[in-house]
């Protein structure tokens, strides 16, 4: 059944492709209008023998067993019998008097989108496949793991730097006295060559408590290289080379978490955003820089996030050089069990030492696409999914406890410098960019314009019960009337609505109209912000 409505899905898509194609063509010809009315019959044949013979061929039948090039080979067949069919008509009908232009050209750049969208489709899901176990990329992300995370307060003083928290040497106590430590190894011949790391690990790792014979001292991005050790038999893991070019980062750090025995260290590496773009800048003066930088974002750090064209991207650079941000790393680390000892950047690359404390997570759906959906109270205690736009770095979510002890709580429930926020985040919550997608659970009914912020299961079981019972039998709202109130902490947050709901239960209209006003005054003028 999924495979006949996939089927049809691509058809319709196909058939949306052979009409862009068309329109496109024509509109840079004189009398586009005429075109479209003089070959409008010619297209629906043309149409029905590209897909007959697409369908014959079986070229929308996206067979994962099948590799990239196989697939690409056979899309190629199905168009040239197409094309072969069509030219072949038109000698028998005698239409010679057809365009060249607009016939090659529709023909063209039908062929062209459908192989970018088919097989790029294609290795989107082999590479959601290849990871299924190791959780997907998708584009909305809705996974439980959102609900425990602050990302639905209000955030002030965002800053990008993961910030650090040992101030001692890690002593895991593991037994060496059967053999040998591997501090010696480390300094003479490992990182013989980098004596900054070496003092870097000396300072934070009790190194004589780690055996030699169960530390593993790798420079290579290649999971095959770690697939047959034993599971639980390492105390420490070291891998020299940068996470940014490693194919499958959380299946990579399954690997190292099962290898490596409960409190074993992982020491790994990784150049972050903020290394690249410094990077850039040294190398091509800040005035060029920045102008590779944001093509290199937009390449090397959106693109992978997408559908379709992170199949291409993953399948062209094989996740090679992948732009990736100090807070996505850490989230990674804490997603696959590990916890952060400390971290420093030597040599423009930030190295980081790890513990493992537990295994992996299961969860099959962690923050990486640019929109999100959360899970809220909604009128008479339903339950609703609000839509938003991404604003934390990816896997966020999974540095709450890390957060906790890095910060502090301001009176109002808020955290004090959360690192989480990336700079494009707190760009779009400054404007309200990213309330924007819940104006789709405005048409919905979901929400009114005015009315109390829709809180998740967590925040509403805070909320005294009485408030709780008044609060369902309202729709939560756009605007909520803590933007007219501003209230400073918890307490005042229970009053400001509590006074609004009893406000509103009178007089409804009245109420919403006032406090929109308000809030309206304070956004623009006393500059209340999301952020």
């Amino acid at each position: 059944m999924k495979r006949k409505v996939a089927t049809i899905l691509f058809i319709i898509i196909d058939i949306g492709i052979i009409i862009f194609s068309f329109l496109f063509v024509a509109w840079f010809r004189s009398g586009t209008l005429k075109i479209v009315e003089k070959y409008s019959n010619s297209l629906f044949v043309f149409g029905a023998i590209w897909l007959g013979v697409g369908l014959w061929g079986q070229k929308f039948s996206i067979k994962l067993k099948y590799s990239g090039r196989t697939f690409a080979m056979n899309m190629l067949k199905n168009d040239l019998i197409a094309v072969a069919v069509v030219f072949g008509l038109m000698v028998f009908l005698q239409k010679f008097y057809y365009s060249r232009f607009l016939v090659f050209s529709t023909i063209a750049l039908t062929a062209f989108l459908e192989f970018l969208f088919f097989v790029g489709l294609y290795y989107a899901l082999q590479f959601h496949k290849e990871n299924a176990s190791y959780a997907t990329a998708t584009l909305v992300t809705k996974s439980p793991k959102l609900e425990e995370s602050f990302s639905d307060r209000f955030i002030r003083d965002a800053t990008k730097v993961v910030p650090r928290l040992s101030v001692g040497p890690y002593d895991p106590k593991f037994a060496t006295a059967e053999s040998e430590s591997i501090k010696l190894s480390l300094w003479k011949n490992y990182l013989a060559d980098n004596h900054n790391l070496f003092d870097f690990l000396n300072t934070y790792l009790n190194l004589e408590d780690f055996s030699k014979s169960q530390t593993m001292v790798l420079n290579s991005e290649t999971l095959y290289n770690i697939i047959g050790i034993e599971p639980n038999s390492q105390q420490m893991f070291i891998n020299l080379h940068r996470l940014n070019d490693f194919r499958r980062i959380n299946e990579y750090l399954y690997k190292v978490n099962v290898n490596l025995v409960q409190g074993g260290v992982f020491v790994c590496c990784g150049e972050t955003t903020t290394q690249r773009r410094n990077r850039f800048f040294r190398t091509l003066t800040p005035f060029l820089g920045i102008f590779v930088y944001a093509v290199d974002f937009i390449i090397k750090r959106v693109v992978p996030k997408f559908p379709i064209v992170q199949g291409w991207y993953f399948a062209i650079t094989k996740g090679r050089d992948r732009a990736l941000s100090e807070t996505e790393m850490v989230g990674r680390f804490y997603f696959c069990g590990f916890d952060l000892i400390h971290k420093d950047e030597i040599r423009g690359m930030m190295y980081f030492i790890l513990k493992k404390i537990k295994p992996p997570s299961t969860d099959p759906n962690p923050s990486y696409g640019p929109l999100i959906k959360l899970k809220r109270i909604g009128r008479n205690g339903e339950i609703i999914y609000i839509n938003k736009l991404r604003t934390m770095h990816p896997y966020s979510e999974y540095l709450q406890d890390y957060v906790y002890r890095a910060s502090s709580l301001q009176e109002n429930g808020k955290f004090t410098n959360d690192f989480r926020v990336s700079s494009w985040g707190k760009f779009l919550r400054t404007f309200w960019i990213d309330e924007l997608p819940q104006l789709v659970n405005f048409f919905k009914g979901e929400l009114d314009l005015v009315g109390v912020r829709a809180l998740s299961e967590h925040y509403f079981n805070l909320y005294p019960p009485d408030l709780q019972e008044l609060r369902c039998r309202f729709k939560p709202g756009l605007v909520p009337p803590f933007y007219a109130d501003m209230p400073r902490n918890f307490d005042e947050i229970i009053a400001s609505e509590r006074n609004y709901l009893l406000s509103k239960q009178e007089k409804p209209f009245a109420t919403d109209w006032k406090y929109f006003w308000k809030a309206f005054w304070n956004i623009m003028f006393k500059h209340a912000r999301s952020n």
